[in-house]
């Protein structure tokens, strides 16, 4: 993709982004037919919770609309039982007349009720039309009502951990088809028309069973999973993810890649210091008048329990953001969480990137570093943290600029700036970026890339 199309496609995303409307609530506590708790009556546990669930995703020409994920509803890693997200939204995209979405709802809950503690998501999306009429041609048509992917991770009353995945639908109809069309989406239709038999299981079968795990539906884009259902138990946890559908358009000229339904929980024990907050992230970026948001590079956390003092790592070789505006290469996180039955606690959290680039201005940046240090001691729910950055060279143009001290701003010209070390921090931990780069020109409405995250907490509930 050239920069003149490349900008194009971010101009038409940050208008999609402009046009997303939703309503957020946050209930901090969960009714007592979900939990066995009374409104307003949380129970503190010896067990961690976390759940993530969201009812729309949006990708448009491989860059994904981050503020576009709609009922993102996210339990944070929690001791307590009786807390409730909740969070409704309507996702429409004016710059793509050819989707369709109504009321989509997040829901997440932590529980105790007959002995049994767990961590509940759903995800359900009320109905969904894609396809149409497009510049004066009918295009394939796809219908969806009453999508629900629901996740549940629970310890039952002996002890022992389990999970329970649902994924179901109450209709699917794909119309207005060309005379001729891939014999995988005759199978699907063929599905669809039973009378008999598990249909919603039935497709989902089908759609695992291809390549790709997507059909095409010709003259509108394809149907498949953006997800594997699936669970697991061990001695000391359990998690749960269920399924989710992703839907391509392409009729318009513009990839737009929506992924509906996705649940994802966990629960862990034991958790006597508390449980840990944590992010690891390569890059968030922000542009279009803030109206996009984009990048995360596969954003890593600390589970709620800890590692048991062992480092995790997690490698990515190399990115590339807008098509190559922005290239990362030799990212490493790193996580270690460890806490005692005293009610200690330690751990770390890093993210080292070996070079960012920005063509465009010339620009390259090595051996980004960032980490933060907790440390809890027993009785007590101060965290200690020491906070290190570094930066190994900045080169401008091919000539080497003098590194910044903490805080400082460096001028690289045309208005474009490099702040380096931006820190956050409070009594429960730390949060750091290497820096922050503001470039005024680099796609349109300008843009600011934070790089190189790393957070710690370490929290009481």
């Amino acid at each position: 993709m050239n920069t003149s199309s490349l900008r194009r496609a971010v101009a038409a995303t940050t208008v999609c982004a402009a046009g997303l409307a939703g309503t957020l609530a946050t209930i901090p506590s969960a009714d007592a037919g979900t939990s066995g708790h009374r409104a307003g009556h949380p129970v503190r546990t010896n067990l961690g919770y976390k759940a993530t669930v969201y009812g729309t995703k949006v990708i448009i020409d491989g860059v994904e609309v981050r503020n576009a994920k709609e009922a993102f509803a996210q339990q944070q890693c929690t001791r307590v039982a009786g807390r409730q997200v909740v969070k409704n939204s309507t996702l429409t995209i004016p710059d793509n007349e050819l989707v369709h979405v109504s009321a989509a709802s997040s829901r997440t809950n932590t529980y105790l009720k007959d002995g049994v503690n767990g961590v509940r998501g759903i995800s359900t999306i009320a109905d969904l039309t894609l396809g149409g009429e497009f510049q004066g041609v009918a295009t394939p048509t796809l219908s969806l009502q009453g999508l629900t992917s629901t996740a549940d991770s629970f310890r039952k009353k002996d002890g022992s951990f389990g999970h329970q995945e649902t994924f179901t639908f109450d209709g699917l109809h794909i119309g207005n088809l060309p005379e001729q069309i891939p014999q995988e989406l005759q199978d699907l239709l063929d599905v669809l028309g039973s009378t008999t038999g598990d249909v919603v299981n039935q497709v989902i079968q089908l759609l695992s069973e291809t390549t790709g795990n997507a059909i095409e539906i010709p003259g509108l884009g394809s149907i498949g999973l953006g997800g594997v259902k699936s669970g697991r138990v061990g001695p000391h946890s359990a998690s749960s993810e269920s399924y989710a559908l992703r839907l391509l358009v392409n009729a318009t000229g513009h990839d737009t890649v929506i992924t509906l339904g996705r649940a994802r929980t966990a629960i862990s024990e034991p958790v006597p210091a508390g449980v840990f907050h944590s992010r690891a992230m390569g890059l968030e970026m922000f542009g279009g008048n803030d109206l996009l948001r984009l990048g995360g590079l596969q954003e890593q956390s600390i589970p709620c329990q800890g590692t048991h003092g062992k480092v995790q790592h997690h490698r990515i070789a190399d990115v590339s953001v807008l098509g190559g505006l922005v290239n990362l290469s030799g990212i490493d996180y790193a996580l270690r969480g460890d806490q005692k039955a005293n009610g200690s606690a330690r751990g770390f959290v890093s993210s080292t990137i070996g070079s960012l680039e920005v063509p465009s201005l010339g620009l390259v940046i090595d051996g980004i570093r960032s980490k933060v240090n907790l440390h809890k001691r027993q009785d007590t729910t101060k965290v200690e943290r020491t906070i290190r950055t570094g930066l190994a060279k900045i080169t401008l143009n091919g000539e080497e600029i003098a590194l910044p001290k903490p805080g400082q701003q460096v001028d690289l010209g045309d208005g474009n700036i490099l702040e380096y070390r931006i820190v956050k921090q409070n009594r429960l931990g730390a949060e750091v970026k290497a820096f922050r780069l503001t470039l005024p020109g680099l796609i349109p409405g300008g843009s600011i890339l934070e790089v190189g995250w790393a957070g710690g907490h370490i929290l009481p509930n």
